[in-house]
């Protein structure tokens, strides 16, 4: 099995499983969130990593961000961190930080991306923009696949 499948087959099945079988009802976010935190350690790691891949790949940050999956953005970082992904860990540190600097200081990161308080404004978006262009530039320089394969591989031997 090659790491491709070991992520898609084995680990990002198993949280979809999970996730299909405790959550009914998608609107409830923070059900959603506790929900991927019952999973062990290297399938949250495959989901979080998986989620931000596909949406930042298939419409940037910012459809990562409106598709609230960046709920799980600060569980995502250490599993970047974990796997030595040091790239695309920048890149989403860069993005939380951005939210993060516009989120009013009691409001906590979770509440201000499901609230959407993020759009409407200019500097948001143009820093998500240029980290968009960098993320889709990562494949000669950090192979997520061979990287996240390599620390299944490595939790599985243990």
């Amino acid at each position: 099995m090659n790491n491709q499948e070991l992520i898609d087959y084995v680990y990002y099945d198993i949280a979809g499983k999970h996730l299909n079988e405790k959550i009914k009802d998608w609107s409830k976010k923070k059900m959603w969130y506790d929900t991927v935190f019952e999973l062990p350690e290297p399938v949250r790691y495959t989901y979080g990593i998986g989620v931000l891949n596909m949406q930042v790949m298939n419409g940037g940050f910012e459809q990562y961000y409106d598709n609230d999956y960046g709920i799980f953005a600060m569980e995502t970082l250490n599993g970047l961190k974990t796997i030595g992904a040091e790239l695309t860990f920048g890149l989403l540190q860069d993005s939380v930080q951005i939210l993060k600097k516009y989120k009013e200081p009691k409001t906590e990161l979770f509440d201000f991306i499901i609230r959407s308080e993020y759009w409407d404004n200019e500097e948001i978006e143009q820093v998500l923009d240029r980290l968009n262009d960098k993320y889709y530039n990562l494949d000669d320089k950090e192979d997520l696949t061979e990287l996240l394969g390599n620390y299944l591989r490595d939790c599985d031997s243990k």
